[in-house]
């Protein structure tokens, strides 16, 4: 399962992260009120009871903190929780000056970017010299801590919160892939304005249909008509030839999947355009597959949405 702890406030988070660090470090952890706390939310002092593993335990003075975001598709490569690192950083420095500090957590329910992590980890253990430190991201907090303790998730009413879109991404992954493969025989040289005419195919005004799916004009224009436009009939002759009909089966067992998915769920986002990248992150993160490919991702989105085949019509 993965829960929506976006949809938890500031202080239910820093509750949910000191209650995960009282079963992986022990009951001894120390809550501070919330206010100023001089850059930590929790502390605990002693051997962990096993963090970062059972055979492999940390000891000493251990400060926890949290950092949330109500931002559904927030990551840890994203420009603003650079700058929340570069002041966490300068709070640690003065913390480590006042007292002695041997190890260092940092939760947040962003999702966690393997080589953009990994660096502001080694950034902080230099720059405030940690021997050990830790950023833990959204996919280990429901993984590794929460699926795992269902006792938690109880506790904190997470099982309401579970994340609403669970769909055969792989089929679609497998159509994308084999697209970009097969791109150089679908190309043609029909102009752009061409495309705009034949895919308002249905009578259907597209601000019309934007508008009622609150999708804003900026992402439609430079996103949607921008950079996905001119592959649109590309699609369709990929998905007409007969020696692709497994391929066409797949993507059309996926957006019927799909379009229910979004029509149940659509009240959970706000613009649709969140719901239209929150499925490109479904499908590319953690895909080795998709290397050279992601973009078709938000391509083959960008069209099921303008064919009507999800969205309001």
């Amino acid at each position: 399962m993965n829960y929506r702890l976006e949809l938890l406030s500031d202080n239910e988070f820093e509750n949910l992260v000191n209650t995960i660090c009282q079963d992986i470090l022990g009951t001894g952890v120390v809550v501070f009120s919330k206010g100023k706390d001089g850059g930590r939310d929790g502390r605990f002092e002693g051997k962990a009871n096993h963090y970062p593993s059972s055979s492999e335990n940390w000891k000493g003075t251990f400060i926890i903190q949290s950092k949330h975001t109500t931002n559904p598709i927030a990551s840890c490569s994203d420009s603003d929780f650079r700058t929340i690192i570069n002041k966490e950083i300068e709070s640690l420095k003065m913390l480590k000056n006042a007292e002695n500090i041997d190890n260092y957590l940092l939760f947040t329910n962003r999702k966690y970017s393997g080589i953009t992590g990994d660096s502001f980890r080694k950034k902080i253990k230099r720059d405030v010299n940690l021997d050990n430190v830790a950023v833990i991201g959204l996919e280990t907090i429901n993984n590794q801590y929460l699926n795992s303790n269902k006792k938690i998730v109880k506790q904190y009413g997470l099982d309401k919160l579970i994340l609403p879109f669970d769909f055969s991404e792989e089929e679609i992954r497998d159509v994308i892939i084999e697209f970009k493969k097969q791109l150089e025989d679908v190309k043609d040289c029909i102009k752009k304005k061409v495309e705009e005419v034949k895919y308002d195919y249905k009578g259907i005004k597209i601000q019309d249909k934007n508008e009622k799916n609150s999708l804003g004009k900026e992402y439609f224009e430079q996103e949607i008509v921008g950079k996905s436009l001119e592959h649109f009939n590309k699609i369709d002759r990929f998905l007409e030839s007969p020696k692709n009909s497994d391929f066409k089966d797949s993507y059309y067992d996926c957006i019927n999947e799909l379009s229910q998915v979004i029509l149940i769920h659509r009240d959970d986002f706000g613009a649709f355009e969140e719901v239209l990248f929150y499925i490109y992150k479904l499908v590319c993160d953690g895909s080795t597959a998709l290397k050279g490919s992601k973009r078709f991702v938000s391509v083959f989105l960008h069209y099921m949405y303008y064919t009507c085949s999800i969205g309001l019509k």
